[in-house]
């Protein structure tokens, strides 16, 4: 399992630079590896990202040490273990921390 970097910048109290993807393509994905960002989070909730296109983005991704993570379209449970299976992290929607804690309950209010 790759380890998460992003959890050592923060321990240093460094910022993280992320780059966000919308574009459903794992050559797109590939590229923004390779462009010095210290994580990358696929954007499933809006666009025409699906989990088929997704895979293909983790693939492009894990070419480097970038951490990719996912925001996925819904608080559903089995979206987010789908997520899971690949990206270093999860962003599930939501209004309310209730809806939120029964899926995740590792999530904390902003």
């Amino acid at each position: 399992m790759r380890e998460n970097t992003l959890k050592k910048i923060w321990a240093k109290g460094d910022a993280v630079i992320n780059g966000w993807l919308s574009i459903p393509s794992g050559f797109s994905a590939e590229v923004m590896a390779h462009q010095g960002f210290d994580s990358l989070t696929i954007d499933m909730q809006h666009g025409v990202v699906d989990y088929q296109v997704a895979v293909s983005m983790l693939q492009g991704i894990s070419t480097l040490g970038v951490v990719p993570l996912a925001r996925v379209p819904w608080n559903d449970p089995a979206r987010l273990m789908r997520a899971a299976s690949g990206a270093g992290a999860r962003c599930a929607p939501r209004s309310t921390r209730e809806p939120t804690t029964a899926t995740t309950p590792t999530s904390r209010p902003s």
